[in-house]
């Protein structure tokens, strides 16, 4: 979301850029390059400002004003790779993972090294209840970005579904090693310390993500104390 925004203020300082050269071309000829140019970044600004439309809307759960601002977005640029992987997002949240995966789908033609993209779409997966394909996703997210700890994550709580506790560890081990501050990571570890009867372990990362805030670490250290 950061990169959009940049984005839309770079426009918004190009279109005022072109038009101040635009008021000092009195020839036809000079003046149609930068009308054209004028006009793709008026479409850039317009696409970007849609895409901040579908971010607030999902961010207020009015998921179908959310489709809506993406489609418009793609429809505006039918190879923005971003607007696709966002839509997919909402239509999760939407609990429609087929049409969320094929929006995940469609990101990765136009950008095969969409980490982010990989990523949602092995959640998809997950909730279709294909963990091989979920696992698939993760691992091509991290073939990508090594440093992606979403993607750590994700496979972490993958492989403690699977009853797969050591190679959980090491992905949660993993995501704090990148991201100490990331909460969740320690509540899913100190999960799967418990599953394997190593109670200390388990308290002190229980403790860890309670004291971050974390209500299931709150949660599972007070269960653990009984």
């Amino acid at each position: 979301y950061r990169k959009i925004q940049e984005t839309y203020k770079k426009n918004q300082n190009a279109i005022d850029e072109l038009k101040k050269q635009l008021t000092q071309k009195k020839e036809i000829m000079e003046r149609k390059p930068l009308q054209a140019k004028i006009k793709n970044e008026e479409m850039l600004f317009q696409a970007n400002e849609w895409f901040e439309k579908g971010y607030y809307y999902r961010l207020n759960n009015d998921y179908d004003s959310a489709v809506t601002a993406y489609t418009s977005l793609i429809s505006l640029d039918s190879n923005f790779a971003e607007a696709y992987n966002s839509r997919g997002n909402v239509y999760v949240d939407k609990e429609q993972y087929d049409t969320a995966i094929e929006n995940y789908n469609k990101a990765i033609v136009i950008n095969p090294n969409f980490e982010e993209a990989y990523n949602n779409r092995g959640f998809a997966y997950r909730n279709k209840g294909l963990p091989d394909k979920e696992m698939e996703d993760y691992n091509k997210a991290l073939s990508i970005n090594p440093n992606f700890v979403k993607a750590y994550y994700n496979r972490g709580t993958a492989y403690h579904y699977k009853g797969q506790t050591d190679k959980a560890i090491e992905d949660y081990n993993k995501v704090i090693s990148i991201n100490p501050n990331f909460a969740d990571s320690y509540n899913s570890r100190g999960s799967a310390y418990a599953m394997m009867g190593i109670k200390d372990k388990a308290i002190s990362d229980f403790q860890k993500a309670c004291d971050m805030g974390n209500e299931n670490g709150c949660k599972g250290l007070q269960f653990l104390k009984k």
